[in-house]
């Protein structure tokens, strides 16, 4: 039996860090274990310099811009790569000046913010992009003039999240937090494939996080999760679906996985729900569509960042090794290394992986 300890879940955790930072109390002691993007909230919060170099951490970006802007008297310049400055985040940057905030955009991307005491009240937003643009505003509400009352102008996305850091700012919770569940589904995934008994050492189906969804699709791809004392025991089970259609606007984190192991399932899969796929480290909908097609697997039903379809029921890898690259996002390289079990590849960038799960390849390996 395979044994892996997942990385603490920074979804929950960066929302944690924020929350001690506002209530004045102390950050968690720094750990070189961490993932990047914990490391870089952390960063962010305890940093006494003017200016805030965060990389590629898009949370961190989002959630530093609602936090500085509410901190009274501080001024802050936050950058990051070029990637990072190139997504979208007017609907937040829109949503802080109506509460007050002095934003200044720079001529290279960067952000000046002048901290005050924002208003607080009603606010319209559009998280059709992102629902961190809602979870940002939740965040800080406690440094607000008045409670805050938000209004979504469009149908929002990855909704879980904006559950999880309501549930944050209302309750207590220790430190570390829950092992994290969207790292779970490749090792789950890896199950499926190689018929392996994988124990998930700490992970517990009594979570906050909105991607425990793909415990939901045991009969779907085919495996049983256990819980035992030690945690969750992933086996292969049998599937009762040779056609898949799942949509994943709720859980958008989970895709690259599931693509993967539909094609190495060889099975006709449908995914929609794909509208944030653009906006995340890569152009993560191109990046798809371009590996599918690299993998000699015609794809259709194309509709521009929403939903596409496949059937890999006749694929067989080739004999030769793909050079192939995660294109700087972590969940690329997720996505390869499942496809590395069937097919020979040669990974560009895999270090990229230290943004969520700095130990994978030691482990997957």
């Amino acid at each position: 039996m395979l044994t892996v300890e997942l990385p603490i879940s920074k979804s929950i955790a960066n929302r944690y860090l924020i929350k001690c930072a506002i209530n004045g109390d102390l950050l968690p002691i720094y750990n070189d274990n961490w993932s990047d993007d914990i490391k870089s909230m952390h960063n962010l919060l305890s940093s006494e310099i003017e200016v805030v170099n965060i990389g590629s951490a898009g949370t961190v970006f989002r959630f530093g811009l609602a936090y500085w802007s509410a901190r009274e008297g501080i001024t802050k310049i936050l950058t990051g790569d070029d990637q990072l400055l190139a997504r979208p985040i007017y609907p937040l940057i829109n949503a802080l000046i109506d509460l007050g905030a002095d934003l200044t955009l720079l001529a290279n991307g960067s952000w000046r913010i002048r901290g005050k005491k924002l208003t607080g009240g009603s606010i319209k937003i559009d998280s059709s992009i992102s629902s961190q643009f809602e979870s940002a505003l939740l965040l800080i509400e406690p440094l607000m003039s008045s409670k805050l009352k938000i209004e979504n102008i469009s149908k929002g996305v990855s909704t879980p999240y904006v559950k999880m850091t309501k549930l944050i700012c209302k309750n207590s919770f220790n430190w570390p937090p829950e092992y994290d569940w969207s790292n779970s589904w490749i090792w789950i995934a890896r199950a499926c494939i190689t018929k392996e008994e994988i124990l998930l050492k700490g992970l517990s189906d009594i979570s906050i996080q909105g991607d425990i969804i793909c415990a939901q699709w045991a009969k779907i791809f085919g495996f049983k999760l256990t819980n035992i004392d030690e945690g969750i025991l992933v086996r292969s089970d049998q599937r009762d679906f040779d056609v898949i259609n799942l949509n994943f606007i709720s859980c958008p984190d989970l895709v690259q996985v599931a693509v993967a192991l539909a094609i190495l399932s060889k099975i006709k899969f449908s995914c929609s729900g794909l509208e944030t796929l653009p906006f995340k480290e890569t152009d993560r909908f191109k990046a798809l569509i371009d590996s599918l097609l690299l993998l000699g697997i015609e794809v259709d039903d194309i509709e521009s960042n929403r939903s596409f379809s496949f059937d890999s029921s006749s694929w067989e890898p080739v004999n030769d090794t793909l050079n192939v690259s995660s294109l700087g996002d972590h969940r690329m390289s997720f996505f390869w290394a499942l496809i590395g079990l069937r097919q020979a590849i040669s990974i560009h960038d895999r270090e990229t992986v230290s943004k969520s799960y700095p130990n994978f390849w030691e482990q997957w390996d």
